[in-house]
């Protein structure tokens, strides 16, 4: 189920600290996209429109997605991440052109490509900011060096690195 059809309405912390909720419709959901990307807005809370379903059922697809998302992700409980770290480039895949650099395991400081997926940078323990920061920024050096690709950051940077 897609986000946008569940959603009613969310509540926003605007740029100049002000409150406003808006419908789902205002948040302007797509594909790794919304409003809330290059505003400044915060989502605060959302109020969701979800319909009651059998509990097995349920219980199937999130064992079906759970083991999904184990056999290509690395465990969240043993590696921390902030999930995809770079957007998606069609057709080619920003995970299989980090790969093909050879940087899967290849870290800086506390931060590391994750081995089961390029494109997730994992905490080993004790990651700062500065070094995911470096890290996205050597990878980003890399794939641009031998492919010609600029991988663009879907994640957001707040503050000083």
């Amino acid at each position: 189920m897609f986000i946008a059809e569940v959603i009613e309405s969310v509540e926003l912390l605007l740029p100049d600290s002000t409150r406003k909720r808006v419908t789902g419709s205002d948040m302007r959901f797509g594909y790794d996209t919304s409003r809330l990307h290059g505003s400044g807005e915060i989502a605060l809370s959302a109020t969701l429109h979800l319909q009651p379903t059998d509990r097995s059922a349920l219980d199937q697809v999130l064992q079906e997605n759970l083991g999904w998302r184990g056999a290509r992700h690395p465990w969240l409980e043993l590696h921390p991440s902030a999930g995809s770290i770079f957007k998606k480039i069609e057709g080619i895949g920003a995970g299989r052109l980090i790969d093909q650099c050879g940087l899967k395991g290849f870290g800086i400081g506390g931060a590391q490509v994750s081995h089961l997926h390029a494109n997730i940078i994992v905490n080993r323990g004790d990651a700062s900011a500065a070094d995911v920061r470096a890290l996205i920024v050597h990878m980003q050096a890399r794939v641009y060096e031998r492919f010609g690709q600029q991988l663009e950051p879907e994640i957001g940077f707040v503050g000083d690195f």
